[in-house]
C-alpha cells in the first residue's frame, strides 16, 4: 500500500468516524429534547387537570351557598310572615329545598370528602330549621303575631346554626381552594391569581 492509498484511507475512516460521532451527538441531543418535551407536556395536563378541578369545585361551592342562601330567604319569610306562611309559601320551601340538595349533590361530586361533610351539615341546620318553622306555625294559637314573635328564642338558635354551619362551609371551602392553588406549578398559580380575588367576594355575598 501507497502513501496516498494510505493517507485516503486514514482520511475516509477519519471522516467516517467524525460522521458517526456527530449523528450520535444529534440523536443524543434530539432524545433529551423530546424527553424533555415530553415531561413540559406532562406537567402541562396535570396543570390543565388541576385547575379544571378547582374550577369544578368553586363554582359547585358558589353554586351550594347560593341555594342556601335562597332556603334563608324562604325561611326569613316564613318567620316574619302575618298571618302564617300558606301553601304558596310551603311550596317555595319545598323547591327551596330541593335545589339545595341538587347543588349539595353536586358538593359531594367534586369534592373533598372534608367539604362535603360541612356541606351535609348546612343542609341538616336548613331541614331543620324548617321543622322547627312548621311547629310553630301549625301550632294552634289564635294570635296573628309572627312566629318569630311567638318564639323568639327558636328564631335565635336557628339564626345561630344558620351561620355556624354556613360560615364552616366557607372557611372550609376557601382553606380547600387555597390548598389547591399553593400545590400548582407556578405557572397556573399566577394565570389563577387574579380569578382568586374577583371570586372572595361572590363566596362571602353567597353566605
Amino acid at each position: 500500500m501507497n502513501d496516498t492509498i494510505a493517507v485516503a484511507l486514514i482520511t475516509s475512516l477519519s471522516t467516517l468516524s467524525a460522521a458517526g460521532l456527530a449523528g450520535a451527538a444529534t440523536a443524543w441531543a434530539t432524545g433529551r429534547q423530546l424527553r424533555h418535551q415530553g415531561v413540559l407536556a406532562r406537567e402541562e395536563r396535570a396543570e390543565r387537570r388541576a385547575a379544571d378541578v378547582r374550577e369544578m369545585r368553586r363554582e359547585a361551592y358558589e353554586r351550594f351557598l347560593s341555594q342556601a342562601d335562597e332556603a334563608y330567604r324562604v325561611l326569613d319569610e316564613g318567620w316574619f310572615a302575618r298571618p302564617f306562611p300558606n301553601a304558596g309559601r310551603g311550596e317555595a320551601g319545598f323547591a327551596a329545598r330541593r335545589a339545595l340538595d341538587e347543588a349539595f349533590v353536586r358538593v359531594r361530586l367534586v369534592g373533598p370528602e372534608e367539604i362535603a361533610e360541612r356541606g351535609a351539615d348546612v343542609v341538616r341546620s336548613i331541614g331543620e330549621e324548617f321543622r322547627r318553622l312548621s311547629r310553630i306555625v301549625t301550632a294552634p294559637s289564635g294570635t296573628t303575631r309572627s312566629a318569630a314573635e311567638i318564639d323568639p328564642s327558636a328564631r335565635s338558635e336557628a339564626l345561630r346554626a344558620r351561620f355556624a354551619s354556613t360560615g364552616e362551609f366557607v372557611t372550609m371551602a376557601r382553606r380547600a381552594l387555597a390548598s389547591e392553588l399553593s400545590t400548582m406549578p407556578e405557572a397556573s398559580r399566577d394565570a389563577a391569581a387574579s380569578d382568586r380575588a374577583d371570586r372572595a367576594d361572590r363566596v362571602d355575598r353567597a353566605v
